[in-house]
C-alpha cells in the first residue's frame, strides 16, 4: 500500500532536517585510526538485525540481545547530542575496554554536512568540522566542543527556533533538543507502553524530565507537530496563569480553613501561660475549659476576670507606692540642693579668707623689701649730706619709725593668722561633714531612683501581661466562633469568592480553547488520516482503523475496531504507528518541525506479534518505495530487531547484521562483559 499515493500526500521537504549517513566506531585514533566498524547508512528505512539462533540450544538463547543493537542505538543518540551512551555500568565496561575509543559520524543538519567524533573512552572533548568527511576530521582535527555545547554547535538546538512556542505554557519549562530527541529515539526499556513515556529511569539517559510526566511530553509533541495556533497559545498561557491562581487560592483557602484551629490553640496557650503567671497558686489551669456550663464556673473566662482584677489592684498599689517614692525622691533632691549650696558658700568664704591672708603677707613683704634696701645703701655716701647713709640722722629716724611699725604689724599679723587658722580648721571640718551628708543624700536618692525604675518596670510588665490576657481572651472567642462556624470569616469568604470567579474564568477559557481546537480539524484530520491509513495497512483489514484526538487538549492515538481497542500488543503498535504517522505528517506539513529522524529499538520484543511485526516492516519499506530511492526520501527511520526481517527486505534495507555467537558478530567485536569478568578473576586469583 502506497500511503502517500492513497492519501494524496504531497511532501513539502526533500530531505530530513537531521539524518546520519555514516557511523564509525574506533578503538583509537592516534597514532593511526583503528576502526572497529564503519557503517554506511541512508535516508529512508535502516534495519539493524541482531540475529538469534532458531534452535533450542540454551547457551545461545540471548545471543541476539547481547550482540550490541541497543549499544548501537545509544551511540547513535550520543552522536545526536545525548549526554550518555549507555547505562553507567555499560559505559564503564566500554571505557575499560576502549580507554581511547571514539564514535565518529557523518550527519546532516538542515542541509549542512558535519563530521563529528565523540569520546566513549577517557576523552572529554568532542570534535566537529563542517562540510567534511570523517577522514578529513581526523586529519584536520576540527573544532573542539564541550559535551554541553555540542548540540548547539552543530545546529541541533536551532531546530527549536521554528516552534510556535519555546516552553511548556503550564509550567514554564523550556522545550529542549533533548526532549525532541527523546521522542524520536524512545528507550527500549520504556517498552512502547504509551506515546508520552519516552525514557525509562533504567536507561540512565539523563534526559531532562518534566514536572508533569504526561502533560509535558504531550505538549511538546503538539508543539513539534505544529498543532497549536497563536491565539490558542495565548489562551493556554492565560489558562495556565488562571490554573496557577486556582492552585494558589486553594492553598490559601486550605490554610485559612486550618487557621482557626491553629489560632485557637495558639491563643489558648498564650492565655493559659499568662494566667499561670498572674495566678501561680491557681491549680489545673492547663486543663480548664475556656467556658463552662456551670453556674459558678472556674473556667478560663472566669480566671481571666480574676486575673484582671488582681493585676489592676496590684498596679494600683504599685502606682501609689510610686507616687510616695517620687515624693521622697523630690524631697531628697531639694535637700541635696540646699546642702550643695551651703558647701558652695563655704568654698567662697574660704577663698575670701585666703585673699586677706595674702594681703597681710604682701605688707610684710614690703617691710622686708625696705630693710633689705637700707642694708644695701647704708655703707654708701649720702649725696645730700656727704656722709654715710648709716650716719644720716634723717635715715636713722626713719628707720626707727619703720622698725616700730614693723614690730606692730608683725604682731598684728601673727594674731590675725592665728585666728584665721582656727577659722579655717573649723570650716574644713564643717565641709567634710557636709560632703558626707551630701553623699548620703545622693546614695539614698539613687536607691530611690532604682526602686522607682524597678517599680515602673513591674507596672509595665503587669500592664503588658494583662493586655496579653485580654487580647488572647478576645482572640480566642473570635477564633472559636470561626472554628465552630458561628462567626463571620471575611478573609475566607473573600478567597472563596475569588476562587469561584477564577473557576468560572477557567471554564470560559477552556470552552474558548475547545472552540479553537475545532480550527485544527484540517491538521488533525490529515494526521488522523495518516494514522488511520497506517493502521489499516499494517493490520491488512478494513475492520481496524486509527483515530487521533485532541480531547482535553491532549494528543491521543487509538487503534479501533468499532470502539478503541486495548491490550499490550495494540498499545505497542499504536505507539509505533503514532511515531511513524508523525514522521510522515512532518514531511507533508509546513507547520510541523520534527527533525525527520526516528529510531525504534526492538519493538518486536514489546509484545508485537510476528505477523504484525513483518507487516509493519513492509509498511515502513513501502514509505521509502514511494520516493523511488533512499536519496530522495524526506525521512530517516531506524529499527532494530532480534527477529529476522523478511528476506525480501534484507538486501535493500538491512544496514547492520549482528550475531553474538562469535566475537566478530558483536557490535564492538569484543565481549566486553566477559573480558571484565576475566579481569576481575585474574585480580582475585
Amino acid at each position: 500500500m502506497d500511503l502517500y499515493k492513497e492519501l494524496n500526500l504531497e511532501p513539502v521537504q526533500s530531505e530530513p532536517d537531521v539524518w546520519v549517513s555514516r557511523i564509525m566506531i574506533l578503538e583509537r585514533i592516534t597514532p593511526s585510526p583503528v576502526v572497529i566498524r564503519d557503517i554506511s547508512l541512508s535516508r529512508g528505512l535502516n534495519i539493524v538485525w541482531a540475529e538469534e539462533p532458531e534452535n533450542d540450544d540454551p547457551t545461545a538463547a540471548i545471543t541476539g540481545h547481547s550482540a550490541g543493537k541497543t549499544i548501537f542505538c545509544r551511540l547513535l543518540r550520543y552522536v545526536l547530542g545525548e549526554r550518555t551512551f549507555g547505562t553507567r555500568a555499560v559505559m564503564e565496561l566500554i571505557r575499560k575496554a576502549f580507554p581511547d575509543g571514539y564514535i565518529a559520524a557523518e550527519l546532516q543538519v538542515r542541509g549542512r554536512k558535519w563530521a563529528v567524533r565523540r569520546p566513549f573512552g577517557s576523552g572529554r572533548m568532542s570534535f566537529i568540522k563542517g562540510e567534511a568527511s570523517i577522514e578529513e576530521l581526523f586529519e584536520q582535527r576540527g573544532a573542539s566542543v564541550t559535551q554541553e555545547s555540542y548540540p548547539q554547535e552543530i545546529g541541533l538546538e536551532s531546530l527549536l527556533d521554528e516552534l510556535e512556542t519555546g516552553g511548556i505554557v503550564q509550567t514554564g519549562e523550556t522545550i529542549q533538543w533533548a526532549h525532541i530527541l527523546a521522542w524520536c529515539t524512545r528507550d527500549q526499556e520504556a517498552r512502547f507502553q504509551n506515546i508520552h513515556d519516552w525514557r525509562s529511569p533504567r536507561s540512565e539517559a539523563e534526559t531532562p524530565s518534566f514536572r508533569f510526566p504526561k502533560a509535558g511530553p504531550l505538549f511538546v509533541m503538539r508543539a513539534a507537530l505544529g498543532l497549536f495556533l497563536p491565539d490558542e497559545l495565548k489562551g493556554e498561557e492565560r489558562l495556565a496563569e488562571l490554573l496557577r491562581d486556582k492552585d494558589r487560592l486553594n492553598k490559601e483557602i486550605e490554610d485559612k480553613r486550618r487557621e482557626p484551629q491553629f489560632r485557637v490553640k495558639l491563643y489558648g496557650q498564650q492565655l493559659r501561660q499568662a494566667l499561670k503567671t498572674i495566678l501561680p497558686d491557681e491549680p489545673d489551669i492547663d486543663s480548664r475549659l475556656f467556658q463552662s456550663d456551670e453556674l459558678f464556673p472556674e473556667d478560663l473566662r472566669g480566671l481571666t476576670v480574676k486575673a484582671r482584677e488582681k493585676t489592676e489592684k496590684s498596679i494600683e498599689n504599685d502606682e501609689q507606692e510610686l507616687l510616695n517614692l517620687q515624693a521622697q525622691i523630690d524631697e531628697l533632691g531639694a535637700e541635696l540642693g540646699r546642702q550643695e549650696r551651703e558647701l558652695a558658700e563655704m568654698e567662697t568664704f574660704f577663698d575670701l579668707n585666703g585673699a586677706a591672708s595674702r594681703e597681710l603677707s604682701a605688707e610684710l613683704s614690703k617691710s622686708d623689701e625696705r630693710r633689705n634696701k637700707f642694708n644695701e645703701y647704708k655703707h654708701k655716701l649720702c649725696p645730700f649730706g656727704d656722709i654715710y647713709v648709716r650716719d644720716c640722722q634723717y635715715v636713722q629716724d626713719r628707720q626707727r619709725i619703720i622698725h616700730i611699725s614693723d614690730i606692730q604689724d608683725t604682731h598684728a599679723i601673727e594674731q590675725e593668722e592665728a585666728r584665721r587658722a582656727v577659722a579655717r580648721q573649723k570650716i574644713e571640718t564643717e565641709k567634710i561633714n557636709l560632703r558626707k551628708e551630701i553623699n548620703q543624700i545622693k546614695e539614698e536618692r539613687q536607691n530611690s531612683l532604682e526602686r522607682r525604675g524597678a517599680l515602673m518596670a513591674r507596672i509595665r510588665d503587669q500592664q503588658e501581661l494583662i493586655r496579653t490576657v485580654e487580647r488572647s481572651h478576645d482572640e480566642l472567642i473570635v477564633w472559636k466562633q470561626r472554628l465552630d462556624g458561628l462567626g463571620s470569616y471575611e478573609e475566607l469568604d473573600q478567597l472563596r469568592r475569588k476562587l469561584d470567579s477564577t473557576e468560572k474564568e477557567i471554564a470560559r477559557f477552556e470552552q474558548d480553547l475547545a472552540t479553537l481546537l475545532q480550527q485544527h480539524n484540517e491538521n488533525r484530520r490529515r494526521l488522523g488520516s495518516i494514522f488511520s491509513g497506517a493502521v489499516r495497512s499494517v493490520l491488512s483489514s478494513d475492520r481496524y482503523d486509527g483515530r487521533v484526538s485532541l480531547a482535553n487538549r491532549e494528543l491521543a492515538f487509538h487503534i479501533t475496531q468499532g470502539p478503541a481497542m486495548s491490550g499490550e500488543a495494540v498499545e505497542t503498535l499504536s505507539v509505533l504507528l503514532a511515531d511513524v504517522a508523525a514522521l510522515i505528517y512532518n514531511t507533508v506539513s509546513d507547520k510541523a518541525h520534527l527533525p525527520g529522524f526516528l529510531l525504534h529499538d526492538s519493538p518486536r520484543e514489546a509484545d508485537l506479534g510476528i505477523r504484525i511485526y513483518r507487516s509493519f516492516l513492509r509498511f515502513a519499506a513501502s514509505l521509502q518505495e514511494h520516493f523511488e530511492g533512499a536519496e530522495r526520501c524526506p525521512f530517516q527511520y531506524f529499527i532494530t530487531t532480534t527477529t529476522a526481517p523478511p528476506e525480501d527486505l534484507r538486501d535493500k534495507y538491512m544496514k547492520l547484521r549482528l550475531n553474538a555467537s562469535n566475537a566478530n558478530g558483536l557490535l564492538l567485536r569484543r565481549n566486553i562483559a566477559a573480558e571484565a569478568e576475566s579481569s576481575i578473576e585474574r585480580k582475585l586469583f
